[in-house]
């Protein structure tokens, strides 16, 4: 199946949502998880934990942050139809999202999954990013953070690959070509942040035969192309740092302000801005047919914007290091502001919105997580300032997208929408 347009990518949504369904229940009907060694996790110690962290510097700063170990594969595969670059992407129904279903990348899958641990259906696609295959050509590879004030150190497996010849698309599956992907890029609820993230570390290039996406801005482009300037990087690295985070894991029945009963995980004061609850899913196109369990409830909509400025550059962008309890490395390049969901809600801006999209965070661990991202102008006198916050044109904002470890998901995100970004 092609996608060459927006519509023909709806069609496929309303086709993956059928026979899907999500209801809320209580611990005692997730009968595969429960508390073990003081984490909420599954009987068969795979897939993802719930679990309790207390800082050794600050020692009554406690939080719960889920805990995945096993870095996951998250691949995209391109291919020349016609003349045209294509995409492999997965309408996915997850139990999280809102509207049911966003387009995924092609594998979007933990060790766990590809190798069965549920006991249901192997990941589509796997062996084309995990064995060799003469027709597939890697065009991408990094590690990158996830979440890092949901997860504890997680990491995932970003891999960019041509494919050389015919594959055929597999139910809920569709190539889709470059306008469409650029077309749904502005859509609300319709491409998950892994997809976007990959589309971000794409090479976006308007020449033939390259794997990539051609920005809809000339400023964009101009931007690209302009020289990277290692006195700007410099400073921002710096600023990085090397440090790690210092905690300690701690059972979640000795945390001071969480309580675990028969409906979930909860906060005695509003904290961190989250729930963890139990829900059961049905969905006919995933490897098993239903299945129980956790999901992170937050309680707020987050936000995420990223100011944007026109120059002799083109076009750059201010971006900040944002220290994370989660980052392996204690912090991240984040977009300006960056606010989670659930979380007490900082400043935001009072600038020209232009491009916007209101998000869910991955389905398959939170349960309608909203944020709202956008790319926005306002004049420098309105904007934050100060050592952690760094302007970058474009070519030094891929150079970093596609170093591993550096950049945030939501940095990755923000990314995305400078593809379908328009001038005026």
């Amino acid at each position: 199946m092609i996608a060459n347009t927006l519509a023909d990518l709806e069609a496929l949504r309303d086709l993956a949502r059928k026979n899907f369904k999500v209801e809320r229940v209580g611990m005692d009907s997730a009968s595969d998880w429960g508390l073990h060694d003081g984490a909420l996790q599954h009987a068969s110690r795979g897939f993802f934990a719930v679990v309790g962290v207390r800082s050794r510097t600050e020692p009554r700063a406690e939080q719960v942050l889920l805990y995945q170990p096993q870095a996951a594969i998250t691949g995209l595969l391109h291919s020349v139809h016609e003349g045209q670059r294509h995409f492999l992407i997965q309408a996915r129904a997850e139990p999280g999202c809102v509207d049911e279903v966003q387009f995924g990348p092609t594998i979007q899958s933990t060790p766990a999954n590809f190798m069965r641990m549920h006991g249901g259906a192997g990941s589509p696609y796997a062996d084309e990013f995990i064995t060799y295959d003469p027709r597939v050509t890697i065009t991408g590879d990094t590690t990158q953070s996830d979440l890092g004030q949901r997860y504890l150190m997680k990491s995932k497996r970003l891999i960019l690959a041509e494919y050389h010849g015919p594959l055929q698309a597999k139910p809920g599956f569709v190539w889709a070509s470059a306008d469409a992907i650029r077309d749904a890029i502005a859509c609300n609820f319709f491409l998950n942040n892994d997809l976007r993230g990959l589309l971000s570390l794409s090479d976006w290039s308007a020449q033939p035969g390259r794997a990539g996406l051609e920005p809809a801005s000339p400023s964009v482009m101009r931007s690209l192309s302009r020289p990277v300037r290692p006195d700007r990087l410099g400073r921002l690295h710096a600023d990085l740092g090397t440090a790690t985070a210092a905690y300690d894991t701690v059972a979640l029945d000795r945390l001071a302000n969480w309580r675990l009963d028969g409906t979930g995980l909860h906060e005695v004061e509003p904290t961190q801005g989250f729930s963890v609850e139990f829900y059961k899913v049905q969905a006919a196109l995933r490897e098993v047919g239903s299945w129980s369990q956790p999901l992170v409830n937050s309680h707020g909509e987050g936000y995420c914007g990223l100011a944007l400025r026109h120059n002799d550059e083109g076009v750059e962008v201010l971006v900040q290091v944002a220290h994370e309890a989660g980052l392996a490395s204690g912090s991240g390049v984040a977009p300006t502001f960056l606010h989670y969901p659930g979380a007490r809600r900082g400043a935001v801006p009072q600038g020209r919105t232009l491009i916007g999209t209101v998000e869910s965070d991955e389905g398959g661990r939170f349960f309608r997580d909203v944020s709202r991202y956008e790319i926005f102008t306002a004049p420098d006198a309105d904007l934050p300032s100060g050592p952690s916050f760094h302007w970058l044109n474009l070519a030094e904002l891929k150079l970093l997208l596609r170093t591993s470890n550096v950049c945030t998901i939501q940095m990755r995100g923000l990314a995305s929408q400078l593809v379908a970004l328009r001038d005026g």
